[in-house]
Formats: structure tokens, sequence, C-alpha cells
């Protein structure tokens, strides 16, 4: 024991700076960490955003016998898809990959199973921003285009 602290006291100038490094630099990295994960967050809500905003405006053409689609419109839909595979949760991605699926499987467009599948969708999107939750897919279902215009 007394070795030990021999050598302790033979390197206390080491231990104190290297002491000293560890206060400035844990800090420093934490707040760095807390910055990236904010960012990230910001980006996946914008991703989001973009994604259900895409979505709904091409709903509402639908549902006024209007045109959907076209190079622009592709192109659009595109992008916003891209930022759910950059910025999306895994959960996220799977539920959305389900919902087209079951659409390019011949799901009927509208029926409750595409309804149900989309408000799996928008709940895993609010799990992803805000966390744990209590809502479920029936308490969103008001918020649904499917189910209101």
């Amino acid at each position: 024991m007394d070795t030990f602290i021999n050598l302790l006291l033979q390197f206390k100038e080491i231990i104190v700076a290297l002491i000293a490094v560890f206060g400035v630099v844990l800090p420093y990295l934490g707040q760095r960490n807390k910055e990236h994960k904010l960012k990230l967050a910001e980006q996946k809500i914008a991703a989001y955003s973009e994604f259900l905003r895409d979505f709904t405006e091409t709903v509402v053409l639908i549902q006024h016998d209007k045109k959907v689609g076209g190079k622009d419109a592709d192109r659009q839909r595109m992008l916003a898809r891209n930022q759910i595979l950059l910025y999306g949760s895994d959960n996220v991605i799977k539920a959305y990959d389900k919902l087209v699926k079951f659409t390019d499987d011949g799901g009927e467009a509208g029926s409750s199973e595409e309804v149900a599948l989309f408000g799996n969708l928008l709940l895993k999107i609010r799990q992803d921003i805000v966390g744990k939750t209590k809502v479920t897919v029936d308490d969103i279902s008001n918020l649904n285009p499917f189910n209101r215009g």
C-alpha cells in the first residue's frame, strides 16, 4: 500500500493534469452530444413534416379527382421519402414498409386495414418525436386523413 501511495505522489502533477483535462473534456463532449441530439431531432421533425405535407397534398388531389403525378410531384414525393430513410426511426420505416407492401400487394385503397396501417405509421412517427406516449392508433383516428377529409 505504501508503494502505491509513493507512486501516486511521484505522479501527482500528472494525475492533477489528467483530472483537470477530464474536468474540461467530459462536459464539452456531453454538450456536443446534446447539441447533436437536438439537431437530429429538428431534422426528424422536418422530415416527418415534409412527408406528411406531401402525403396530405396527394390525398387532397385524389379526393377531388385531380391528376396526381408528374415529374415535379414524383420528385417531391421521392425527396420526402429520402428524408424518412435518413432520419426516420426503425419503427417508422417498418410501419411505412408495411403500408407500402399492403398497397403493392393489391390491398384495397381506403379499406379499414389500410386506414389502420396508416394510423400505425402516424403513431410511430409521433413516438419517434415525443418518445413514450399513451396515445393509441384509435386515439389518433380522427387525425388520420383516411378517416377525415
